[in-house]
């Protein structure tokens, strides 16, 4: 009699264990599915139009300084001047991307919040194409610094990669 039970027991241990194994296994590959998922992570958000290979301009395989501030004089060339009155809505000195976009200002979004003052040089009120060009030309010099990891002078592929102009 315990040699039938112990079968029975057996085998009904082996019918509820079956279930509950492939249970498991369906919930390993959805573990899995959703892991690999993951490791598909998306790069940095870059603007619409930057790659590598298009701020490259000798093909060098790396970016030169003088590479990224030609890139930034053509960023800067896209923004048309305006009155800091027509844009500054709320009059708190800051030109946030919601006023930019009231003002049908484009090409300052990548920048989030301006302080005006960064972007007005002279305080004349009227953001010039010359204030532009400046702006452009340091905040992209000050990024190349920034995204140069190794400090050699030149912006490697991989270091690109992992930061935004």
């Amino acid at each position: 009699m315990g040699g039938q039970m112990g079968g029975q027991m057996g085998g009904q241990m082996r019918r509820v264990a079956w279930p509950t194994c492939a249970a498991c296994a369906l919930g390993l590959a959805l573990l899995g599915g959703a892991f690999s998922a993951q490791a598909q992570v998306a790069p940095p958000v870059k603007p619409a139009g930057l790659s590598f290979a298009a701020m490259d301009t000798d093909k060098s395989g790396h970016l030169t300084l003088e590479e990224v501030l030609a890139y930034a004089k053509k960023s800067g060339a896209e923004v048309q001047p305006f009155r800091v009155s027509d844009a500054d809505l709320d009059g708190d000195g800051m030109l946030t991307v919601e006023e930019q976009h009231k003002a049908g200002i484009t090409g300052l979004e990548q920048f989030g919040a301006i302080n005006l003052k960064e972007l007005d040089q002279n305080g004349d009120g009227y953001v010039s194409r010359e204030d532009i060009d400046e702006y452009f030309r340091r905040k992209h010099h000050e990024a190349f610094i920034r995204a140069d990891a190794d400090h050699d002078g030149a912006v490697r592929p991989s270091e690109f990669a992992l930061f935004r102009f």
